[in-house]
C-alpha cells in the first residue's frame, strides 16, 4: 500500500525485522521462515531505493506525531481482533490464492487494512519504494494510521497474473493497480498512484511471504502530492483531521 507517510517509522526497525527473519527460525516452521529470510536478504536492495533523507525525516516526524495522538488506535484494534474469514488453502492452490487476492482488492484492502490473513505468513516481508519491514500485524497498525485521513478512496485492480517460479523456486503473482484518494487536510490534496505488487509464495504453506510494491513515481514524488491542493479544495470544507 502506498502509505508513504505511515510506513516510515517501520524503517527504524527494518534491519531488526530482517535479522529476526534470517536468524530466528523455529524448528516447527523452519522451512517457511527460511524462504522468507533467503528471499528478503537477497533482494532487499532491489526492493528499496535510497530515499531522500529530508523526505525520510519528514515522514518519520509525521508518523510519530500521529502515533502519539493515538490516531487510528480504535481502527487497528477492531481490525486486529477480527476472526479469520477463510481457512488456509491447500498447498499448490495458486489459483485459489489469486482469487483471494482479488477478493481483498474488491474490499480495498490497500485503504482499509483488512485483508485475508489465511493467505499471509505472519512474518510476511513488506516493501515499497521507501521502506521495508516484516509482519502482517505491523502492516495493519500502519494502515490504521492512514485510514482516518482518506476521503473517497478507490483502488482499481487492473490485472493479476501468475509469473511462475523465481530463482528460489517460489511462485510469484503480480497485481497491477491504481490508487486514488483525497486526504482530509485543509487543502484536500489528491493522491493518485499507479503501481504493482508482487506476491511471493512459500511453496510449502502456499502463503504469501513477500509483498513488494513498485510505483510509477518515487517515494519523494508521492510525498509531494500531499502538498498540492486539489481543484475542489477551495469549495469543500475539510473534514475532521483526527478520527479515532
Amino acid at each position: 500500500m502506498p502509505c508513504f507517510f505511515v510506513h516510515a517509522n517501520a524503517n527504524l526497525n527494518a534491519n531488526r525485522c530482517r535479522a529476526k527473519a534470517v536468524c530466528r527460525a523455529s524448528p516447527r516452521h523452519r522451512s517457511g521462515t527460511y524462504v522468507v529470510a533467503k528471499i528478503s536478504r537477497s533482494s532487499v536492495k532491489k526492493a528499496l531505493k535510497k530515499e531522500n533523507p529530508l523526505t525520510t525525516g519528514i515522514v518519520t516526524v509525521m508518523t510519530e506525531t500521529l502515533r502519539l495522538l493515538g490516531v487510528g488506535r480504535d481502527r487497528y484494534e477492531a481490525v486486529a481482533t477480527e476472526p479469520p474469514r477463510n481457512r488456509p488453502l491447500r498447498n499448490g492452490d495458486v489459483a485459489g490464492l489469486m482469487r483471494r487476492i482479488v477478493a481483498d482488492f474488491n474490499q480495498a484492502y490497500f485503504v482499509t487494512g483488512v485483508l485475508d490473513d489465511s493467505i499471509y505468513d505472519p512474518e510476511c516481508f513488506f516493501a515499497d519504494p521507501t521502506v521495508a519491514f516484516s509482519g502482517v500485524d505491523l502492516w495493519k497498525r500502519n494502515l490504521a494510521l492512514l485510514v482516518p485521513f482518506l476521503e473517497q478512496p478507490s483502488v482499481e485492480l487492473r490485472g493479476i497474473r501468475r509469473l511462475g517460479r523465481n530463482d528460489e523456486g517460489a511462485e510469484v503473482v503480480r497485481a497491477e493497480w491504481r490508487l486514488k484518494t483525497l486526504l482530509r487536510l485543509p487543502w484536500r490534496p489528491l493522491i493518485d498512484i499507479e503501481g504493482a505488487t508482487e506476491y511471493t509464495l512459500n511453496p510449502e504453506s502456499n502463503r504469501i511471504v513477500r509483498h513488494v510494491e513498485s510505483w510509477g513515481v518515487s517515494g519523494t514524488q508521492a510525498l509531494l502530492q500531499m502538498f498540492h491542493p486539489s481543484r475542489s479544495s477551495t469549495s469543500t470544507s475539510s473534514s475532521s483531521m483526527f478520527k479515532r
